[in-house]
């Protein structure tokens, strides 16, 4: 096997390539019913999700891709996140015949860097809600579930963040407030973010505000 590097991405490794990337990288989920929506995007919609101050980092074994992550930045408008600095984790994928050899371990520790070097005060991410594995590994990290969401695919999404200071509310006020982004969210969509009914959409919106979830 030849050398494996991890490294920001350089010039000449285009944007399309990701897209295949990740595309490979995500075949079992799609076997699974999990259709991740970031596989499906074009590598100049990936590059646009990114922004100005995101950056990519990959892997290769030699000249060749073989692993990917990248990390964005905003400011935070959520209840749990609002007016502050947030790094959000995304576009991570690894082809399967290079897993269990500590390269998403380096991509993370890249991510990191950044992340501490951008001053971020947040790490949100965020996967499918039968996304097992990324949501035991993301608890394991040290995240917190805080919410669900509808995305144009085949599935519900959590949310899940990081304070890099310190949570600043108890276990139970974040479990109230997921349960309850949960059953609002499933309430007014189906699955692909179909709506289920203006008045149930109203109603959710209201509730929402009132619960300021």
């Amino acid at each position: 096997m030849d050398e494996i590097k991890v490294m920001e991405k350089p010039d000449w490794i285009s944007w399309d390539a990701i897209h295949e990337l990740l595309f490979a990288a995500h075949k079992k989920n799609r076997e699974k019913g999990i259709t991740m929506t970031t596989a499906l995007a074009s590598g100049e919609e990936l590059q646009k999700k990114l922004g100005d101050k995101g950056k990519c980092f990959v892997a290769l074994c030699g000249d060749k891709l073989i692993g990917t992550t990248s990390v964005k930045f905003y400011i935070g408008h959520s209840w749990y996140d609002r007016g502050q600095l947030v790094a959000h984790r995304m576009l991570t994928g690894l082809l399967p015949k290079y897993q269990g050899l500590g390269i998403i371990e380096e991509l993370d520790q890249m991510c990191k860097d950044y992340i501490l070097e951008m001053k971020a005060k947040i790490l949100h991410g965020d996967t499918a809600e039968d996304n097992k594995i990324v949501r035991i590994n993301a608890k394991k990290g040290g995240c917190v579930e805080v919410g669900y969401y509808a995305p144009k695919s085949d599935h519900y999404s959590v949310h899940f963040v990081k304070w890099y200071e310190g949570c600043p509310f108890s276990e139970d006020y974040i479990r109230r407030k997921c349960r309850w982004s949960e059953k609002l969210t499933k309430l007014q969509y189906k699955p692909g973010k179909i709506e289920r009914s203006f008045f149930l959409t109203l109603f959710c919106k209201v509730a929402r505000k009132i619960l300021k979830v």
